[in-house]
């Protein structure tokens, strides 16, 4: 069965790794999903000690470390008309995967590339076709950063209009060719451009987490976001999915909501008992 997780987004900022999986493990939740921020307990400047300490931590209060994300990515992209903030993304995925390493999660989260950013979808900051060919440059070099850190690098379908098909997708992955970088699937994001679990069966063994979120199809944009089971997510669907293609790693819950709440519904929809 499935491993139920929770993203570090939902505790509120400041609130120490180790207490954030105490609450989390209370609640009955198996993994998390820290965060590494500007500022705080866990940066792209923490250093082995610290990171191990965190990760012993979370350990302690009875959860694994299912995976490191940032939304650092947001502001230093791999698809950036500027190549120095080219060069500072390649930079941060590999502090972020030394301290990936050192707290003992096996996968990071990272985006593609942007090519609008979701404060000002209208406006376009890169070409299509030059995003591709950037990001493409840069995970193929970060690859090999990923194998030497023993940690995979997880691409996630976000609200960037890039990689918005599962097809792409894969032939994206499929060109890196690499087992060190997947698909991190986030089954909220992908309701803006299909269903999920034609993501999951397009992806199949390429994936390497997923997220859980639902959304409202037709509110359309990000205050469509809503409590799992009240949106348009066809659970049924999505877990006949999973399971078609073998998927066995954490479904990790991101969005804000009352711990003990939050699995139960986790326990209903997915079957996570």
């Amino acid at each position: 069965m499935w491993q139920k997780g929770i993203n570090g987004w939902t505790f509120p900022k400041g609130t120490l790794w180790a207490d954030a999986a105490r609450l989390a493990a209370a609640a009955g939740f198996q993994s998390i999903e820290p965060i590494l921020e500007a500022e705080g307990e866990l940066t792209p400047a923490t250093c082995e000690a610290d990171c191990r300490r965190i990760g012993d931590g979370i350990r302690e209060a009875g959860l694994g470390v299912a995976s490191l994300a940032t939304g650092l990515f947001w502001e230093t992209s791999y698809t950036a008309a500027d190549e120095s903030v080219r060069h500072q993304a390649l930079e941060l995925t590999r502090a972020a995967l030394q301290r990936a390493s050192w707290l003992g999660a096996p996968v990071l989260l990272v985006l593609p590339g942007l090519v609008s950013h979701p404060r000002n979808p209208a406006k376009q900051l890169v070409g299509y076709g030059e995003a591709l060919k950037l990001a493409d440059e840069a995970l193929r070099e970060l690859r090999h950063d990923a194998e030497a850190w023993g940690v995979s690098l997880a691409v996630e379908n976000v609200w960037s209009q890039f990689l918005i098909s599962p097809v792409e997708m894969c032939e994206f992955l499929d060109r890196i060719n690499s087992p060190w970088v997947g698909a991190y699937l986030d089954v909220g994001n992908v309701l803006r451009y299909g269903f999920p679990q034609d993501w999951i069966d397009t992806l199949a063994r390429r994936i390497m987490r997923v997220h859980l979120k639902d959304f409202k199809v037709e509110v359309g944009n990000r205050t469509g976001f809503c409590p799992l089971g009240e949106g348009d997510v066809d659970w049924a669907e999505v877990n006949k999915a999973l399971t078609r293609q073998g998927y066995n790693g954490p479904l990790i819950y991101e969005g804000k909501g009352e711990l003990t709440a939050i699995t139960a519904v986790v326990d209903r929809i997915m079957g996570t008992m």
